[in-house]
């Protein structure tokens, strides 16, 4: 049997999956995910009623307006854990993306961390001019959290505490967060 909800967990592992497909942008001309056209889609309807947006909505959304131009390979430095299959897996996933035309930079990161938040280090030098347009974070405590006709706990917010300095973007990622760095030339 489908479950007809994706949780927060969910959301958090389509976030790592686009900034995988991201990083390959150079190799990888077309993907497809199932989850687009399956019958547990990214908006949910009732028959005759509500309709909503699942947990996996934002990342897929964020990635689709803000992703657009030539995909950066940033270098990553992260604390790391071990898992059940895995050694050395990086708490941070992140990668970011230039838009030329509309002179635009947006950093997309994932914080796997369980119960900490992650500090946030990107020099931007090269991008003279720039700064911190918006901060989008998804976040939420319960990681099977679930959206439904009923409600939409699981939804983003523009409360995330990015800043630039000297060309240098910081910010503290909260524990298992999906965010979205959106910079801008200034005008």
């Amino acid at each position: 049997q489908l479950e007809d909800h994706y949780n927060f967990e969910d959301a958090l592992l389509v976030g790592c999956m686009l900034i995988t497909l991201l990083k390959h942008a150079d190799r990888v001309k077309i993907a497809c995910m199932a989850q687009l056209v399956n019958v547990i889609a990214p908006i949910m309807t009732e028959d005759n009623g509500t309709a909503w947006k699942q947990t996996i909505f934002y990342p897929y959304m964020h990635t689709s307006v803000y992703g657009r131009g030539i995909s950066l390979n940033p270098i990553i430095t992260s604390p790391k854990y071990d898992s059940k299959d895995f050694t050395d897996v990086p708490y941070l996933e992140s990668t970011a993306v230039y838009n030329e035309e509309n002179e635009q930079l947006t950093i997309f990161a994932v914080n796997r961390h369980l119960q900490e938040g992650l500090e946030l280090e990107c020099d931007i030098r090269n991008f003279e001019g720039y700064q911190v347009i918006e901060h989008i974070v998804l976040e939420n405590d319960d990681l099977k959290q679930t959206n439904s006709a009923a409600g939409t706990p699981v939804a983003p917010h523009s409360n995330g505490n990015a800043v630039i300095d000297n060309g240098l973007v910081t910010a503290i990622l909260p524990k298992l967060s999906w965010n979205v760095i959106r910079l801008a030339k200034r005008q």
